[in-house]
C-alpha cells in the first residue's frame, strides 16, 4: 500500500484530503501543518511521497520542498496550490518537484499521478519528462502570463495538446513558439537551455536538438 504524508496549514484541508486519499486506498501515515512539520515527518515517516501545501505561514511548502530534496533526491514530492505568484511558481519549479496540482483538485488527476510516480518502473525517464516540462513552463513564464497563456491556447487549438505533451513532441512547442514569435523563438530557445541547466545537471541535449532541428 502506498504511504503518504499531508502537509496544510488549513486543519480543514487536511482533514479532506485524508479522506479522499484513505478511500481510494492509499494509507496516510503523517499529517503537519507547515514546512518544518513536514520536513519532521519525512526524515521520521519516510513515505512513499509527501504532498506539500505550497502557501503555509513561516515555512512554506517550497521551504519543505528544498530541504526535503536536498535529503532525498528521488522523493516523491506533490505541490499544491491555489494561486501564486510568476516568481515563486518559478521558484518552486526550480527545485524539482515531482508533480504540480493547482486547485479545485482533480481526483483523477492525483491518484493517477501517484500511481505513476509510486509504480513506476522508469522513474528516471519520468523524472527527465518532469525536468524537462518544469524548464519549458519557467521559459515561459519568463516571457509573461500573456505569453504563456497564448502558447498554451495555440498548443491546443494546432495540436490538441498541452505543455506537458511537449516532452513527446517537441515540434509541438516549437511550431507554436514560431507562430508567436517568429525570429525572437531562438531567444526563448537560449532561454530554455539555460533553465534546463539550473533546473538539473541531467543530460537533455536531444530535447533541445529537436527544438533546433
Amino acid at each position: 500500500m502506498i504511504r503518504a504524508v499531508i502537509v496544510d496549514n488549513d486543519k480543514e484541508t487536511v482533514r479532506l484530503f485524508q479522506e479522499l486519499l484513505t478511500s481510494n486506498g492509499i494509507d496516510v501515515v503523517g499529517l503537519g501543518y507547515n514546512g518544518q512539520d513536514a520536513l519532521f515527518l519525512y526524515k521520521k515517516l519516510n513515505p512513499d511521497i509527501i504532498f506539500l501545501d505550497v502557501s503555509m505561514p513561516v515555512y512554506d511548502g517550497i521551504f519543505a520542498l528544498e530541504k526535503i530534496r536536498d535529503m532525498d533526491p528521488e522523493a516523491n514530492i506533490m505541490m499544491i496550490f491555489d494561486e501564486i505568484s510568476i516568481n515563486k511558481k518559478i521558484e518552486m519549479n526550480r527545485l524539482k518537484p515531482s508533480a504540480i496540482i493547482s486547485t479545485p483538485i482533480d481526483v483523477n488527476q492525483i491518484l493517477t499521478k501517484i500511481h505513476e510516480l509510486c509504480y513506476s518502473k522508469n522513474k528516471t525517464e519520468i523524472m527527465k519528462k518532469n525536468i524537462i516540462g518544469l524548464a519549458i513552463k519557467n521559459t515561459l513564464l519568463e516571457l509573461g502570463t500573456e505569453e504563456y497563456d497564448k502558447v498554451v491556447h495555440i498548443l491546443k487549438k494546432d495540436f490538441d495538446a498541452t505543455l506537458d505533451d511537449c516532452y513527446d513532441h517537441p515540434e509541438y512547442l516549437k511550431q507554436a513558439l514560431q507562430d508567436l514569435l517568429g525570429n525572437s523563438y531562438y531567444d526563448v530557445l537560449n532561454s530554455l537551455k539555460e533553465n534546463l541547466k539550473s533546473i538539473s545537471q541531467n543530460e537533455t541535449n536531444s530535447f533541445i536538438h529537436s527544438m533546433n532541428s
